[in-house]
């Protein structure tokens, strides 16, 4: 049975078309920058997740510069993983790392509504350092200038982790959002992986 998974894990590692980039355009400009993440399923749904997660995991912390700090500890993450992304080209394994991502940050925002401070925090690091894959992807497909298309995307998704972010106040404190709100995110990462 262990054999088994293994051979299904190098598989997918091996044939990383299987986790298609939905949605993507070209990547030139500014506004090619800030529309991807937004027509990117996947970069939506893990930006939102962080965002959400960041905020859970500082609920008790009054220190806005906390908060900051994660965030940009996040926008860092992703922008060296779109410069590496671009200077390495394509690697197997990228996609399922994207895919992997959206489900710590899920397990993140599940433990953070039931209070285990310690292993909330692992996974609010662990989150942020695979923002770097969602980067990385960014640069393997980046055209003309980086730089320009960089900065739209590091705009993009900070606005995005920005609503993750209020969202999480909205529906804290509901029944909906200690269960449900981290099964959804998980359930899209489940949704991307079957698609075409």
């Amino acid at each position: 049975m262990k054999y088994t998974r293994l051979l299904t894990l190098s598989t997918l590692l091996a044939a990383p078309a299987a986790f298609a980039h939905p949605g993507h355009m070209a990547h030139s400009s500014i506004a090619d920058g800030m529309l991807h993440p937004l027509t990117g399923f996947d970069h939506l749904t893990m930006l939102l997740g962080l965002g959400i997660l960041i905020s859970r995991a500082t609920v008790n912390n009054t220190s806005i510069k906390g908060k900051l700090s994660l965030f940009a500890a996040a926008l860092m993450s992703l922008a060296i993983g779109l410069i590496v992304g671009s200077a390495v080209g394509a690697v197997n394994g990228v996609e399922l790392m994207i895919a992997a991502s959206i489900f710590v940050v899920a397990l993140g925002i599940w433990n953070a509504f039931n209070s285990r401070e310690s292993l909330t925090k692992f996974l609010v690091t662990a989150s942020i350092g695979l923002v770097f894959f969602h980067g990385f992807a960014h640069g393997v497909e980046a055209t003309g200038t980086l730089s320009g298309f960089g900065v739209g995307m590091l705009i993009s998704a900070a606005a995005i982790m920005f609503v993750g972010e209020r969202l999480s106040h909205f529906v804290a404190g509901s029944s909906l959002a200690n269960k449900w709100l981290s099964a959804g995110i998980a359930a899209s990462g489940i949704a991307l992986m079957m698609a075409p």
